[in-house]
């Protein structure tokens, strides 16, 4: 088995990636090694990540030579905790436009400014998603694009395995699939050692076919409607 095998949903210009990691450590190579990539091109980076991941990712970045410190005091690089900054998205278990732009957008777009080129990290989707909270997952991926469409930036969104039921791992990927159905499915994504098992992925790449056949099935019945015209 390819031990760096691994699932990843990616689009055409490969800006925007979903992956899903086998636990925690495979995703912080992960994010390490994407901002890394980042460094490297002087670009800005936003990481909103859990405390444990937040750290592991800093003290992975300062093996790698880099002065972190320095980095984030020049503001290259920041880091937000992305539970407390969750907290402040939902009002009554809805995420907020509003407050997105201002907590997110507006920081996204001053690096911007600076910097030219900004990359993101986000892991409040990995939280909603352990949590069950699909629907929400889905909202936030829709903010997501949205904010891609006004403002030009690259993201990252990673899923990590660790304490995930095994018993849910049909619906859990499907809900990725289905949150992510804009992107497309690369195989033989070679990062590391960030790989999943060879069950893992025929899982995952079940759960992506049944979204597909899906999306293919309703496209097939609102072709074969008939088409009304509407008169003012």
């Amino acid at each position: 088995m390819d031990t760096n095998r691994i699932w990843h949903l990616t689009n055409p210009t490969g800006n925007y990636i979903a992956q899903v990691c086998q636990n925690e450590t495979s995703q912080a190579e992960a994010v390490i090694g994407y901002i890394k990539e980042g460094l490297l091109n002087d670009e800005s980076i936003v990481v909103l990540a859990r405390p444990a991941l937040r750290k592991a990712v800093i003290s992975g970045i300062d093996a790698l030579g880099f002065d972190m410190q320095t980095i984030r005091d020049q503001g290259q690089i920041k880091f937000f905790d992305a539970q407390f900054l969750l907290s402040s998205l939902l009002i009554d278990g809805v995420l907020e436009e509003q407050v997105f732009q201002e907590y997110v957008g507006g920081p996204l777009q001053t690096l911007q400014l600076r910097y030219g080129k900004v990359r993101v990290f986000g892991g409040m989707v990995d939280i909603l998603w352990k949590e069950g909270q699909y629907n929400t997952v889905m909202q936030l991926e829709d903010l997501w694009n949205d904010l891609s469409q006004k403002q030009e930036f690259s993201l990252l969104c990673s899923y990590s395995l660790d304490d995930l039921n095994p018993n849910v791992y049909d619906e859990s990927f499907e809900s990725i699939c289905k949150c992510h159905k804009h992107l497309i499915p690369v195989e033989n994504y070679d990062l590391s050692e960030a790989g999943v098992g060879e069950a893992v992925l025929d899982v995952f790449g079940a759960a992506w076919n049944r979204v597909v056949g899906k999306l293919a099935e309703s496209k097939k019945i609102s072709d074969q409607m008939p088409q009304t015209t509407l008169l003012n």
